[in-house]
């Protein structure tokens, strides 16, 4: 198997579940904590700012500022984590018994109807041993397409462990 389908095959293991999370994640109730809140009912945006925390069963977001943007029937389209004075990060466990997935960037853009995720500035995304590290990564969970555009900041790195490479 050659490496660039083993680095393929990463990713999308990485991002197989809906924005990464464990089976059933999505039930549990979100606890979002942040020093101002404000939810606009009529335009569906709202705004999290300060610490903001967001958990929901094994899936957690942590960042300065978060904005989300619902549709008339009040289903998120947009949900975008801002992190100013240190990185945004996503954990989760995808599966049980598997290492938690870690994903950091400056910015998390999340587009749900679309399945597309954003990440933007300084992105690393570890899950174990294994590593992701550069500018910008997006990622088509329905097409299962990962894409590091090419970017004057820097180039993208990734590290597999040897078991990952293995046919």
């Amino acid at each position: 198997m050659c490496r660039l389908h083993n680095a393929t095959a990463f990713f999308i293991f990485l991002f197989s579940m809906s924005l990464f999370a464990l089976p059933g994640d999505d039930q549990q109730t979100m606890h979002i904590d942040a020093s101002t809140s404000t939810f606009n009912y009529k335009t569906g945006t709202n705004l999290y700012e300060g610490n903001v925390k967001i958990d929901q069963g094994t899936t957690h977001l942590t960042a300065d500022r978060v904005v989300t943007m619902s549709n008339g029937h009040h289903k998120i389209e947009e949900a975008i984590a801002y992190g100013l004075t240190q990185l945004a990060e996503y954990t989760t466990l995808q599966k049980p018994g598997d290492p938690v997935l870690h994903a950091k960037a400056k910015i998390i853009r999340f587009y749900p109807a679309k399945s597309l995720v954003y990440l933007e500035g300084d992105v690393t995304v570890t899950q174990g041993k294994n590593t992701f590290q550069g500018p910008v990564i997006t990622y088509n969970m329905k097409d299962q397409v990962v894409v590091a555009p090419p970017s004057k900041t820097g180039r993208a790195t990734i590290i597999i462990e040897p078991s990952q490479l293995k046919s």
